[in-house]
């Protein structure tokens, strides 16, 4: 089964922030590269670091754990899908299949603007990062310029949106 499908998929509807449809484009620049003669500072740099502005996108498969994940969703897991990418990439994902149902995380780069363009059918979610909203079942999430996409599949849509908030909760402080 080939898993990196999805993925660019998901991918370009990140890039679109979200799958609905686009009402503006942005012609906004890319956030500016740190500068190369002072590392900058990640999540695993054991600093405390955040990323949140500036810095290597940290792989998600590495700020949950399996205990985590198991008990944010209630389902053991059963195979784990890494991106393979390298440190530096501005998106990452991380799948963790489940007995019944599945935990996606996709992290990447983005300006507010191009986060808040407005989306079709997008429901704004409170009380979570910077912004938030819910479209197609999956939980969008401003934090600095990382947009947090969390998917959780296996229960109820209310059920999977409160297990989406609870994993981003933890991620925030961890980017």
């Amino acid at each position: 089964m080939n898993h990196r499908r999805p993925f660019a998929a998901l991918a370009a509807c990140l890039a679109l922030t979200g799958c609905g449809v686009v009402d503006q484009v942005s012609t906004a620049s890319p956030p500016a590269a740190p500068s190369p003669t002072v590392p900058a500072p990640t999540a695993a740099s054991g600093l405390g670091d955040s990323v949140k502005d500036a810095g290597d996108i940290p792989d998600p498969c590495t700020l949950l754990s399996k205990k985590q994940v198991t008990e944010l969703t209630g389902r053991e897991i059963t195979q784990i899908d890494e991106d393979g990418l390298p440190a530096g990439d501005s998106n990452r994902f991380c799948q963790w299949q489940q007995a019944g149902g599945q935990l996606a995380v996709f992290l990447g780069r983005t300006t507010e603007q191009d986060f808040t363009v407005k989306i079709a059918d997008a429901t704004p979610v409170n009380d979570i990062g910077e912004r938030a909203f819910q479209l197609a079942g999956h939980l969008y999430v401003l934090y600095g310029t990382v947009s947090i996409d969390v998917y959780s599949r296996g229960d109820s849509d209310d059920e999977n949106l409160a297990e989406a908030t609870a994993v981003a909760q933890v991620l925030i402080p961890k980017i």
